[in-house]
């Protein structure tokens, strides 16, 4: 890859850089669907799980929260 301003060859770094702020620019124009990231998907399984059955969850948060408490 070129700069376009001086003619130089780009680093690898930079090349890293623009290639990444043009993802970055073509997902807020809605051009891409933004990837989802391993952490938000169990996120929204977690989610998805509390509402379905809160009591349970919050049970398991209180157990979870005394055994943590307990260390």
């Amino acid at each position: 890859m070129m700069d376009a301003g001086v003619g130089q060859p780009l680093s690898k770094d930079e090349v890293k850089i623009r290639e990444a702020a043009d993802q970055a620019y073509r997902e807020l124009e809605g051009e891409l669907m933004p990837e989802a990231r391993p952490a938000e998907k169990l996120l929204d399984a977690l989610r998805a799980r509390t509402r379905e059955a809160p009591l349970q969850a919050l049970a398991v948060a209180f157990i979870l929260g005394v055994m943590a408490s307990r260390r």
